[in-house]
């Protein structure tokens, strides 16, 4: 690709990068899920402190509460953390420094096992979060790019742009 508006990204991914994709595609999905439990666990505490309900504390009536402040936790914090660590472990094509070039033509991608042009269509859509900028092929896969693999502010900058420019569904923070 050889057009003037080139950025550069280059990088490996870390078992934090891949938590950090889970966790916003969880939190993107089930978000209503959470608000839900977050007002039933607010209800139930204030119902006891105040006395609406009657409570008794037996091993039985434990079971609902914990489901909510035990396995909840652990299903949308823990066990992606730990999803992730087994991703960067055992996926051949995470095993290595993976390098996007994007330019105006589309995107080149190149991995230890992968070597691959992108055209710009084949974005279906993208969003940036905090510490990372993710390119959508399908609805549920995405390309993740943390935004240390780019060399500084006018990278991401450009690479805004060239977004902005080509992926009618961008959600970018800047």
């Amino acid at each position: 690709m050889t057009d003037n508006c080139n950025v550069l990204a280059t990088g490996q991914l870390t078992p934090g990068d891949l938590y950090r994709y889970y966790l916003s595609a969880l939190l993107k999905r089930f978000w209503w899920f959470l608000v839900l439990m977050a007002v039933v666990g607010t209800w139930f505490i204030v119902s006891l402190s105040t006395g609406t309900i009657h409570w008794e504390w037996k091993v039985s009536n434990l079971a609902g509460p914990l489901f909510v402040f035990a396995f909840m936790p652990y299903a949308f914090f823990i066990a992606p953390y730990f999803t992730a660590k087994k991703q960067v472990r055992t996926n051949p094509n995470l095993n290595g420094p993976v390098r996007y070039q994007f330019s105006e033509s589309g995107i080149e991608l190149s991995g230890p096992n992968v070597q691959a042009n992108l055209n710009w269509k084949a974005i279906v859509n993208a969003r940036e979060t905090a510490s990372q900028i993710l390119l959508y092929p399908q609805q549920t896969v995405a390309h993740v790019i943390p935004k240390r693999f780019l060399v500084g502010p006018d990278d991401l900058s450009a690479l805004r742009s060239l977004i902005r420019v080509h992926v009618p569904k961008a959600r970018l923070l800047g």
